[in-house]
């Protein structure tokens, strides 16, 4: 049996902690609690909630709540998930902050603390009290480029949108140890530690996000302005469906070809429902693959480098036949995240971990970096 307080035995010899990662994102919440034991990372449970009935609309679209509400959808899937712990970690959105590499001369290293504050007001708009600010030193000083200069990955959150989370952490009776920027959390259960460039593609429902990493570190960023829920609003218009009808058929059938035999009330020949489903999905992730294209040429051609892989992360890459359909548009190698697949689970879970995966890589990243930080 799980107690959420410590027994006796615990005094006596070093107690097993368990932590929980949350991911709040625009169309879901998730959460996943982990536990070290005898050196392994042991999956506790997991488990997400849709916010679209919160908002007063439909599973998968993306909302705009207020604390309150994003707190009442989290206790519901803490209760759901049965989690046992306090001890969390929160992810901060992506479109809430600001991480950009700056150029700095070498010779200041030493007085980083006093030169980034000053160099951050060119790229912050707000002012610098305003937000928190951090840094980490990309290159090494001691080896600059060609002019003299070292590299700093800048972040900054504002100072309100901590506060916001803070509260829907405290609001769900969880105990706050860190907020992290969700690349963050997302590369860290999704990469592991190569030199080659890889980029992470993290299709949520309303945007894509595309980060390269390069030795561990996030070289750059990039928004792409079409997530998953595009494919059911698409399809709901262009098969007379509703909106929760394509929604539901996409998150069963997806690229597959397959489908029901009627759409929009109309009948038609077996095999052509799916086939039009299909093409519609396929026509909406269109843009999407022809900007994340762009964004990887671009990318390559600028830096004379190559991109290893594409590591596809999020709830929209869940999507039945999305890598292959992918592949076929895209030339460099494309996988899905497996960050389950750092954690211990019973074996019979393992297929189901591996298809939900992707969508967990942010909760699962963010309880990671606690039980490490634990020891």
């Amino acid at each position: 049996m799980d107690f959420s307080l410590p027994s006796f035995s615990s005094l006596f010899s070093k107690e097993v902690k368990s932590v929980i990662g949350v991911d709040i994102g625009t169309s879901a919440v998730k959460v996943v609690q982990l536990r070290r034991e005898k050196g392994r990372v042991v999956l506790e449970t997991y488990g997400a909630i849709a916010l679209g009935p919160y908002a007063g609309t439909e599973i998968g679209r993306a909302t705009s709540l207020p604390a309150e509400k994003i707190a009442e959808a989290l206790k519901d899937v803490i209760r759901e998930a049965n989690v046992t712990t306090q001890d969390a970690a929160i992810a901060i959105p992506y479109s809430s902050s600001l991480v950009s590499i700056i150029r700095l001369p070498a010779t200041v290293e030493k007085q980083l603390a006093q030169v980034v504050p000053i160099e951050a007001r060119k790229y912050i708009p707000v002012p610098i009290n305003e937000v928190l600010l951090d840094w980490f030193l990309v290159s090494d000083a001691k080896k600059p480029g060609p002019d003299g200069k070292m590299e700093v990955l800048l972040v900054a959150i504002h100072n309100d949108t901590i506060a916001k989370f803070r509260s829907i952490g405290q609001e769900a009776t969880l105990l706050p140890a860190f907020f992290e920027i969700e690349v963050f959390s997302a590369v860290r259960a999704s990469l592991d530690h190569g030199l080659a460039p890889v980029a992470v593609v993290d299709i949520g429902a309303a945007t894509t996000k595309f980060y390269v990493v390069e030795r561990g570190l996030i070289r750059e960023s990039h928004i792409i302005n079409h997530g998953g829920q595009d494919l059911s609003l698409n399809a709901s218009r262009a098969l007379g469906l509703t909106v929760t009808q394509a929604e539901d058929r996409k998150r069963k059938y997806g690229l597959s070809g397959e489908g029901p035999a009627t759409v929009g009330g109309g009948s038609l020949p077996p095999g052509q429902a799916g086939a039009d489903l299909k093409k519609s999905f396929e026509l909406s992730l269109t843009p999407m693959i022809a900007e994340l294209t762009r964004t990887v040429s671009s990318w390559e051609t600028r830096t004379s480098q190559t991109l290893s892989a594409l590591v596809l992360t999020g709830g929209g890459s869940t999507l039945r036949g999305l890598k292959e359909f992918m592949q076929s548009k895209v030339t460099t190698p494309i996988r899905l995240s497996d960050p389950f697949g750092k954690t211990q689970a019973p074996a019979f879970l393992e297929a189901i971990l591996k298809e939900a995966g992707p969508e967990f890589s942010v909760a699962v990243g963010l309880a990671l970096r606690r039980l490490q930080e634990l020891g």
